[in-house]
């Protein structure tokens, strides 16, 4: 980890100097330990990568997933990060602060905390949006990574941080070229305070050679509404640890997720939706399609803390194996601290149901367009559980390109 150390040594913040000392000494964590297990941490060497600063210009890189949701939000301010540093595409409207520093109120403890979110903490340059009361929501705020490189390792930090009773909509888009040989460590935090609103959605398009580590935090304070919806496409591997706080009485959470592997891919998904306060609700839904020999991961904990009564807590994965060679592991936990809740977890993994193709293919529709249409409809379903313009046709888009790959 030379090139590692070098940076964390070179950075001049003396409040810093004991997490620098943690990371230097840190080991790299293994498929023995639970959390990573059915990983490719194993293979991940990183002193093979070096830190890199900026991302690559925007011009030079194509994602049509993200083309298809900036067609949706014209007007949506857009914050693209760079060689040049970031640059916005028009005034920050009203209600929001941009600022280039991580509040301490987003910072909060974050049971999760590994190497790679340390390195983070560390190496990044945040992106921060406090949301205020005054903000117009009719646009959706936009942060854009155009990431390139070769054997480099990026950062992406981006915090948002809700106030009370405001309403926000969050796109977040991730995309690196074919080319680039990269590891992204991305962390995106939300804190929101009481009675807000905030809807996030992740568009990853990464490029075949790039392999990402992310997290996925968020906290929400008493009646807060919180809804994600991660889109994964790319990557070699990619791995993200989604966690959601309810930290306040009578918040909600919804988290989602549909990803596509294909090629040798592996998409690895971990999850943790912890209750703190009472009444709280919390509901989680993946779905994830793998074709050739690709390998879907999920693992996923529902915590409820002692005093947290009155819980509603639901987790669900499914998984669609499509080829002889793909496979998914889907494995949902329970660890209930409290008798006054209702938590439930369920999970499947399976090939396409025959009675659906007989009945389709009995109608004349060939072998290949049922696989299709089927896979086209597991994946429709969750175009309905987001309020963003543009998921059901980033959706679709995702799976046509799939299936264009597997011919």
């Amino acid at each position: 980890m030379d090139s590692l150390e070098d940076a964390v040594r070179t950075r001049r913040d003396s409040s810093l100097d004991q997490l620098k000392q943690a990371i230097i000494a840190a080991k790299m964590p293994t498929t023995s330990i639970e959390e990573w297990r059915y990983s490719k941490i194993d293979e991940l060497e990183l002193n093979e990568y070096g830190p890199a600063v900026g991302t690559s210009d925007r011009k030079v890189l194509d994602s049509a997933l993200f083309d298809i949701v900036n067609k949706f939000h014209p007007q949506a301010v857009t914050i693209t990060s760079g060689n040049r540093g970031v640059e916005i595409s028009r005034e920050v409207p009203r209600g929001v602060v941009l600022e280039d520093f991580d509040p301490q109120d987003i910072s909060h403890d974050f049971s999760g905390a590994d190497i790679f979110y340390n390195l983070n903490a560390l190496l990044s340059s945040p992106v921060t949006l406090i949301v205020k009361n005054d903000f117009d929501t009719d646009q959706p705020l936009m942060i854009v990574r155009y990431l390139d490189g070769d054997h480099k390792v990026v950062f992406p930090n981006l915090c948002i941080k809700v106030e009370a009773g405001t309403r926000v909509k969050v796109i977040e888009v991730l995309v690196s070229s074919d080319q680039a040989e990269i590891l992204v460590v991305p962390v995106t935090k939300v804190y929101q305070e009481s009675n807000s609103t905030c809807e996030y959605l992740l568009i990853e398009d990464l490029g075949a050679r790039t392999q990402m580590i992310g997290h996925q935090i968020s906290r929400l304070e008493s009646e807060a509404s919180f809804k994600s919806m991660s889109i994964v496409s790319g990557g070699s591997y990619a791995r993200i640890f989604t966690t959601s706080t309810i930290a306040g009485a009578g918040a909600r959470s919804n988290l989602n997720a549909a990803y596509f592997g294909n090629g040798d891919q592996v998409l690895d998904f971990r999850t943790l939706q912890e209750h703190s306060a009472k009444n709280g609700r919390s509901e989680l839904y993946f779905k994830g399609a793998a074709a050739d020999r690709a390998h879907l991961v999920y693992s996923g904990l529902i915590k409820v803390d002692k005093g947290a009564t009155s819980t509603d807590a639901f987790q669900t994965n499914k998984n669609l194996v499509l080829s002889q060679g793909a496979r998914a592991d889907s494995v949902p936990n329970l660890d209930i601290q409290e008798n006054d809740v209702r938590c439930s977890h369920a999970s499947s993994v399976g090939p396409i149901d025959q009675e659906q193709s007989y009945y389709l293919e009995s109608r004349g529709i060939d072998p290949e367009s049922v696989q299709r249409l089927i896979v086209g409809g597991f994946f429709a379903e969750m175009a309905e559980r987001s309020d963003i313009g543009g998921v059901k046709e980033v959706l679709f888009e995702l799976a046509a390109r799939k299936w264009e790959e597997l011919r």
